[in-house]
């Protein structure tokens, strides 16, 4: 799995596009999804997780789970999952907002603990840190 981080509108899609240019890619956005998939072959994107889990999820633990359902679904070598870095910056006032932070603080956690490869993308700069 390789874990794509960085600030918003940073370029990390424009990163992976260009990295996976050629090959067949099934993109998936998730904050368009209602469920992310849970039936996947071949090469796939995720991005948008920040979103899905905003507009879905109130629960960590559930929120976790689904997450991590759809990594176990795909095929790790064949992953790449892009992540903004939400967690910097003024603590937000409001209670989802701060609540978005925390969980996608530990998930990140957690996908970097599982990912193979981890690119940061600063300013369309890539710099790998796994």
């Amino acid at each position: 799995m390789h874990v794509v981080i960085g600030g918003a509108h940073n370029g990390k899609r424009e990163y992976v596009r260009e990295i996976l240019a050629g090959e067949q890619v099934e993109w998936i956005e998730a904050g368009a999804c209602s469920r992310l998939p849970q039936s996947l072959s071949g090469r796939v994107v995720l991005a948008g997780i920040e979103s899905y889990l905003s507009a879905n999820h109130e629960n960590e633990e559930t929120a976790m789970e689904d997450v991590f359902r759809f990594v176990q679904a795909a095929d790790r070598e064949k992953l790449t999952i892009i992540v903004t870095d939400i967690g910097r910056g003024i603590v937000p006032a409001d209670p989802h907002e701060r609540w978005l932070r925390d969980v996608c603080g530990r998930l990140n956690q957690r996908l970097f603990r599982e990912a193979g490869r981890i690119t940061r993308i600063w300013y369309g700069l890539a710099q790998e840190l796994k």
